[in-house]
């Protein structure tokens, strides 16, 4: 995880001259840090330094900031030769006037980040006691406040600029920082009562430039299904067994068609449109969640982008005049009615709700089999189950597996006799599909998608249900 270094210049101001002493030094150099931080550390901090020292380059969040000269009157102790200025009460001391510059930050807030902190947490605590020991930098007139710490989200502080280390390519300024070494290399300093910025060689400086802002690029807009309108029937008690799927859509083809008043909307039954999507009936079972049981929790209509007057009226053929009322449906072969329920405002069963088949994903998984358009040439069978998709205005899939087995928690499973009859004779798989982009439900391919088979889920993120 990220090790960070918190700055806060007190006074407002940065005052450091760089090495040439007309100009400031901004943002502040790493090494002029560390040596602050070797400045107020003993003898058992000195493994901590060592190891931060081999830290590759941090990089610098800092504000813009502007300078101040100023001249002040100053000590310089040089060594006094006139004899005349041996009767002042200063013997033996000079003074001059100096030029001083001081940066003065937009923000008094500067981070260093060591993407690279592979730091115990025992070190960094001795890092942080040393670093709330140093009482400036730079000068003593620009008092600071400095903090360590671990961060799981190196995000600067707003308005803050970062600056990195430019590798071999060009850069904008040239900042010191501390190398393996550099610990010693101040010690040697120290004994000949040198100071720090004079261990200012080529291993110190580093060439940084400002990171370019990252510019996320927009998601891309999902691929729009062809059916932008479904709508979901419940069942009301009972749930059949997701494998009778094709009688139940079946039997539902029957009642919306001999409910809509005549002539039928060609989009209802399909003649004469060819490669035209018309209205499909889907059989929605409760599968791809961790307990789910593979039966039937609703039945639907998806229907293709038509005008008004048309979707209204089959609309009416599937609820009736009075969509409040409760749908009851006659299965041939199986015994009584089954009762269905229009509740669109409903959040629950999840897989009687629209947002469960329609929502964009890029990778969908079919609920019940895909049947091939055509007998795969060379027994390719991806290659034909891909056709199948294109074939109903989907993009071609980056990825594809086709299983003889369901691909997700109760998918249906079918035999050849319980297709739909239309499908009977062809073969008939499993899927699961990638694509580049998103695409949006409701997903249906296949020789069968008009008829309750060829349906497919977006795979549920982790901890949906």
């Amino acid at each position: 995880m990220p090790v960070r270094l918190d700055i806060t210049l007190l006074s407002g101001r940065y005052d450091a001259g760089g090495e040439d002493p007309r100009q400031t030094e901004w943002p502040p150099h790493p090494a002029r840090v560390f040596a602050a931080l070797r400045a107020v550390a003993g003898d058992d901090d000195l493994g901590a330094l060592a190891l931060l020292e081999r830290l590759d380059p941090p990089r610098i969040h800092a504000s813009a900031a502007g300078q101040r000269h100023a001249r002040a009157y100053v000590v310089t102790n040089a060594v006094v030769t006139d004899k005349r200025s041996l009767k002042s009460a200063t013997q033996a001391r000079t003074n001059a006037w100096k030029q001083r510059v001081s940066s003065l930050p937009h923000s008094c807030r500067v981070q260093f980040d060591w993407a690279d902190g592979d730091v115990d947490d025992e070190t960094l605590q001795q890092l942080d006691r040393l670093a709330r020991r140093v009482p400036y930098l730079g000068r003593s007139t620009s008092a600071a406040v400095l903090i360590f710490s671990r961060v799981r989200d190196p995000e600067p502080l707003p308005g803050l600029t970062t600056y990195e280390p430019a590798g071999p390519g060009p850069g904008t300024c040239t900042i010191r920082v501390p190398y393996p070494g550099y610990l010693e290399e101040l010690r040697a300093l120290y004994e000949v009562d040198q100071p720090a910025w004079q261990a200012a060689d080529a291993r110190s400086r580093r060439t940084y430039r400002k990171a370019q802002p990252v510019v996320e690029e927009p998601p891309p807009e999902p691929v729009e299904s062809a059916y932008p309108d479904l709508v979901i029937i419940r069942f009301v008690g009972q749930r059949p067994p997701g494998n009778l799927v094709a009688r139940f859509t079946q039997a539902l083809r029957h009642k919306v068609m001999s409910q809509t008043a005549e002539p039928l909307p060609p989009a209802l039954h399909g003649h004469g449109l060819p490669g035209v999507p018309h209205v499909a009936y889907l059989g929605l079972p409760f599968s791809g969640y961790e307990h789910a049981d593979g039966q039937l929790i609703a039945l639907a209509i998806a229907i293709p982008g038509l005008d008004r007057a048309e979707r209204r009226r089959i609309l009416r053929g599937l609820l009736g005049a009075d969509p409040t009322r409760n749908v009851q449906l006659y299965v041939p072969g199986l015994p009584g009615t089954f009762e269905l329920q229009y509740a669109p405002d409903d959040p629950l069963p999840r897989s009687a709700t629209v947002e469960r088949w329609v929502r964009p994903s890029r990778t969908w998984v079919s609920v019940t089999p895909l049947v091939l358009d055509r007998f795969p040439k060379d027994g390719d069978v991806e290659r034909a189950a891909a056709a199948c998709l294109v074939q109903a205005g989907l993009p071609a899939p980056r990825e594809i597996t086709v299983s003889r087995q369901p691909l997700t928690q109760a998918a249906v499973q079918l035999t050849p006799k319980q297709l739909p009859r239309r499908c009977r004779g062809r073969l008939f798989r499993h899927v699961r599909v990638a694509f580049d982009r998103p695409v949006r439900g409701p997903l249906l391919a296949g020789a069968g998608r008009y008829f309750g088979v060829g349906l497919f889920a977006p795979e549920h993120e982790e901890g949906q249900r």
